[in-house]
């Protein structure tokens, strides 16, 4: 008899892609929400122990055979597609070629206050697939939707985070079907974006917009939506503030294998894309930057047909990914992080982030602002000489 994958790996090692999910040929998995708030596939009776899903498992064996092709920075000419985007709306125009072409588009949008991947066809509805969404996707059976358009001569562009990507690349392969990864920090807990939610609103949270840029692209603001929306710059949000320590993030993505190098090699993605943090002066836009990384023939095949839509500029990988380290390092895992969880149901959230991750009030972001002035003077000295 063939181990499951999950009982190969474990449940620490488990990214939650859905690979075993949507390879399982007898509906014997079923994808719920750990004790920390991560997708975890629990194996239901009716397993016949076939090993399908050892087999699309990537964190047992992943394929990484990519190596970049050229980087650029940019951003779409449409203003309402920069504006209503997270960085440089060129995840938009990619699909509105594919659209245009009668094909398929995969992400990520909110459904009843949950994040859940989306087929659409439909110009109107590639609005829902815009947008950061930090927090676990409900996949589905995504990936086996995938198999069957592509078996309809569809083409397909599934736009994912890079373990996601690495499971539907074990599963299909086709040359019509195009992917997009994201530079990932990590994936935070559900579990912990709930508590600060039920704590905070009176009302249930239908969506959030991590990435508001009506405070600009790089002070950009989170909107809670509501019976009331709540408007919080990013540096001042605490569900935020905790994912950007790293505090409640899955336990994969301390060590995430799905990275690729410092030299662009291995990403799993035909295109990798993510804000331009770092941006050079001369492509800065307010209204944000993309940074675009094909990472093989076909990632630049199809960024090519959309050249005439947007500014772009190439630029050195050592330049695109300066301000990015997340291309190719995992973050640290914070030695506070098993206590927190440990305090988890004991605390509120608003204990819990003064004990774990204090935001600093904007009277103590100023006054480090003003001590830290002479170090930047002199890096911008030495910058000239």
């Amino acid at each position: 008899m063939k181990k499951t994958a999950i009982n190969i790996i474990g449940n620490k090692q488990c990214t939650g892609c859905f690979g075993c999910y949507n390879i399982c040929p007898v509906n014997a998995i079923e994808m719920k929400y750990d004790e920390e708030g991560f997708y975890k596939p629990n194996i239901l009776e009716n397993c016949i122990e076939c090993g399908k899903c050892e087999k699309v498992c990537p964190v047992i064996k992943n394929r990484n055979n990519n190596k970049y092709v050229k980087v650029y920075g940019a951003w779409s000419n449409s203003k309402e597609i920069l504006l209503n985007s997270s960085s440089g709306g060129i995840f938009s125009e990619m699909a509105l070629e594919i659209l245009n072409k009668n094909g398929i588009i995969y992400g990520a949008s909110w459904e009843n206050g949950n994040v859940k991947h989306k087929r659409i066809e439909k110009k109107e509805d590639l609005k829902d697939l815009r947008g950061s969404k930090y927090l676990p996707s409900f996949v589905g059976n995504s990936y086996k939707n995938v198999v069957e358009d592509l078996k309809n001569n569809k083409k397909v562009l599934f736009s994912g985070t890079p373990c996601q990507i690495a499971a539907l690349n074990k599963i299909v392969k086709s040359d019509n079907l195009i992917t997009v990864d994201l530079i990932c920090h990590g994936m935070p807990s559900y579990k912990s974006y709930k508590k600060y939610c039920d704590e905070e609103f009176k009302n249930p949270v239908t969506k959030v917009d991590f990435r508001s840029k009506g405070t600009g692209w790089i002070n950009f603001s989170l909107i809670y939506y509501t019976n009331i929306l709540k408007n919080n710059y990013h540096y001042m949000d605490k569900f935020f503030f905790g994912f950007l320590k790293d505090i409640y993030l899955n336990e994969p993505c301390y060590a995430c294998k799905f990275k690729g190098t410092k030299n662009g090699e291995k990403r799993e993605a035909d295109i990798t894309l993510a804000d331009f943090w770092g941006v050079p002066k001369e492509l800065f836009n307010k209204n944000g930057v993309s940074l675009v990384i094909t990472n093989n023939e076909k990632g630049e095949e199809i960024f090519s047909k959309i050249k005439n839509k947007i500014f772009f500029k190439e630029v050195s990988l050592e330049t695109g990914i300066k301000g990015n380290q997340s291309f190719y390092k995992s973050c640290t895992r914070p030695k506070e992080r098993d206590m927190f969880y440990k305090d988890f149901d004991k605390l509120s959230f608003n204990e819990l982030s003064n004990k774990y991750f204090r935001v600093p009030s904007l009277m103590e972001r100023r006054i480090k602002r003003i001590l830290s002035f002479p170090i930047r003077i002199l890096r911008f000295i030495k910058k000239s000489l």
